[in-house]
């Protein structure tokens, strides 16, 4: 059972849009180089302990008396007249003296470069190398192999090779189902999964990008929400929390009882960069920023069942199966839309990167489950209670890129943006199920279906939409951080929003590389073979219970396979650029059912259930034949390529 925090988590990821306006408020500084003091400041004077007179002198030594007041109560406030060295003197000077004003020489208007603007007020600039970067790649990978054979210990060894060529067609099986997702992700974005040659993919996709002066994708749409592939109004209430299934309650009562599916596969994970949420960015070249989201769900539940003997008509269910791709492509304002802007001096640090600058995270999630069970359960007294099913898998990767470092980021090259989600479910669940009855009239039940499946990404951006032309103040300002100057005219400290404090400055001479890339799978094949045959329970243990029934069930489907993946990405408030602005959405949602695959295994099935039956029958004159539960061999390298 997972945690009731690993559920929560992946359920909500509410509370991660409140922190970024906090964090660029508390970014608001004051600097206190304005108003520097002399060293001594804060030293304090020292007592001295060597009084003149020691305190049996103080009567003898003390001083005269003052003289009586005066019978003018006022008469202690006058004393000269005060001269004035300029203007009147105000009426009420004695009580409310007018302060001095500031007498502060500001430095001339004018050319500012290094010493353009003279005086002591100009804005120092210093250089430092470097600047944090970033290049992460996060691979979380479950494999489990829950294959069981519940049979008769003299009937495994003529199940064992059938038993075989069932699980190596159902992995045959899988790789087309693989395949066919593939198929669906256009060739031009099959990315790689690892940060060190995520930039060589975004380079060459951004170069065809502008090859086609901008042209949109194929499979670009707009900004908004997206259910299977339709824009909508997004909810606006949360989607209800991930509740895990639990183990069904047989009771006591006699009767046989099979659970084989309820399968559970969770791929959670939020990102979080928040390395470019500067006030102001520049890009001297051009700017390539796209978000994309990849979603398919292919199933493939064709059961076969046959039920014979119970009493009146029996509950079948093979239907109900669920496919849901959702996509929410979310623009938020910027950061700073409601914070105050502040003059950027007289202090300003520079970070310079000599060459390109990666901002580079890639997370991958795989939940990979073969739960292909074959079983038989033959009794006539008892409770006969049967689980194959109900393993649960689950990735869970929380990732907080970066911090707001910089008030203005500067980049002489191109930069290179995107956002994209991998999201595929896979899920094989064909069964195969025979339940009779001798001598009995059981309630017979039977459900293969609901199963579900669910895609759900989001890509939320704040900031980042706002563009302008370089002014002339923010282009001499490049020209003077270019050639290395040390000192700037504070007049320029206008052309540049700052925070109150001293102001950050990333200088990159390369690209900008901006990459956030998420791929989620889950592939689950739940291949089930099931014979029960209910034998008529004795006389005595029906008087136990008159009103007692007996039972027959099997739950083969209920699986769930769910991906969650968020990605926020904070933005500059302001960019300017100077090349060509290409930006793009792009989505591709799909719901497979694969019938040309529909009966890929159903020999296998049909084999395995023919000859179980035909061995049951065989051995109905042996009394109480025990089951023997035995675990298959896990087939050889069975996820060698997963998508991509």
């Amino acid at each position: 059972m997972a945690s009731a925090s690993f559920v929560e988590i992946i359920s909500h990821f509410a509370g991660y849009l409140q922190i970024f306006e906090d964090i660029a408020r508390d970014r608001t500084q004051y600097d206190e180089t304005l108003a520097p003091g002399p060293s001594a400041d804060f030293t304090t004077l020292r007592p001295n302990y060597n009084h003149r007179y020691a305190p049996d002198d103080l009567d003898s030594a003390g001083g005269p008396w003052p003289a009586p007041l005066a019978d003018d109560p006022m008469d202690v406030f006058r004393g000269r007249p005060l001269k004035l060295h300029k203007g009147p003197q105000d009426p009420d000077f004695d009580f409310f003296p007018t302060p001095l004003k500031p007498n502060i020489v500001l430095p001339a208007a004018g050319g500012g470069g290094g010493g353009g603007g003279g005086g002591e007020l100009n804005i120092r600039v210093t250089y430092e190398n470097g600047g944090a970067q970033t290049q992460l790649t996060v691979h979380q990978r479950n494999f489990m192999h829950d294959e069981d054979a519940n049979l008769p210990a003299d009937f495994l060894a003529a199940a064992e090779p059938l038993i075989m060529s069932l699980n190596s067609d159902a992995m045959d099986t899988i790789k087309e189902l693989v395949a066919n997702a593939n198929a669906e992700v256009p060739p031009d974005w099959w990315m790689p999964q690892n940060d060190a040659v995520l930039p060589d993919f975004i380079t060459t996709h951004d170069a065809a990008w502008a090859d086609r002066d901008g042209t949109p994708d194929d499979h670009s749409v707009p900004a908004g929400y997206y259910v299977n592939g339709e824009l909508q109004e997004p909810p606006t209430e949360p989607r209800p929390p991930i509740e895990l299934k639990e183990l069904p309650d047989t009771g006591d009562g006699p009767g046989q009882w099979a659970s084989m599916g309820g399968n559970s596969s969770i791929n959670a994970a939020l990102l979080v960069d928040i390395g470019e949420g500067a006030r102001t960015m520049v890009v001297l070249g051009d700017y390539f920023k796209t978000d994309a989201m990849f979603q398919t769900n292919t199933t493939i539940d064709n059961d076969q069942v046959s039920v014979s003997g119970g009493e009146g008509t029996p509950s079948v269910t093979s239907e109900g199966n669920v496919a849901t791709n959702i996509a929410n492509f979310v623009q938020n304002p910027s950061l700073y839309a409601e914070l105050p802007s502040y003059w950027a001096g007289p202090n300003w640090i520079v970070d310079v990167v000599d060459g390109d600058y990666y901002s580079v995270n890639a997370v991958s999630q795989t939940n990979y489950l073969s739960d292909n069970d074959v079983a038989a359960q033959v009794s006539s007294e008892g409770h006969y209670n049967l689980v194959g099913g109900h393993n649960q898998l689950g990735n869970l990767a929380q990732i907080f890129d970066g911090d707001i470092q910089y008030d203005l980021i500067i980049i002489e090259g191109a930069y290179h943006g995107m956002n994209v989600i991998f999201q595929n479910n896979i899920l094989l669940n064909n069964d195969n199920i025979v339940m009779s009855a001798d001598g009995t009239d059981p309630s017979q039940s039977v459900n293969s279906g609901h199963n579900r499946l669910l895609n759900e990404g989001a890509i939320e951006n704040y900031g980042g939409d706002n563009f302008d032309t370089l002014t002339p103040g923010l282009q001499l300002i490049l020209d003077l951080l270019a050639s290395g100057v040390t000192s700037i005219d504070p007049e320029l400290g206008s052309a540049i929003a700052g925070n109150g404090g001293p102001l950050r400055v990333l200088y990159v001479k390369g690209d900008y590389y901006d990459i956030n890339a998420v791929w989620q799978t889950n592939i689950t094949s739940d291949i089930n073979v099931l014979y029960q045959l209910q034998n008529e329970p004795s006389a005595d243990l029906m008087a136990l219970d008159p009103d007692a029934g007996v039972t027959q069930s099997a739950s083969t489907g209920g699986n769930e396979l769910t991906n969650d993946a968020a990605i926020v990405d904070v933005n500059p408030d302001v960019i300017y650029v100077e090349g060509e602005i290409y930006t793009d959405s792009i989505l591709v949602q799909a719901n497979l059912l694969p019938v040309d695959q529909d009966d890929a295994v159903n020999g296998d099935t049909d084999t395995l259930v023919t000859e179980l039956i035909a061995f049951v029958d065989d051995t109905q004159d042996q009394n109480n034949a025990s089951p023997a539960v035995v675990t298959n061999s896990v087939q050889a390298d069975p996820m060698a390529s997963v998508l991509h």
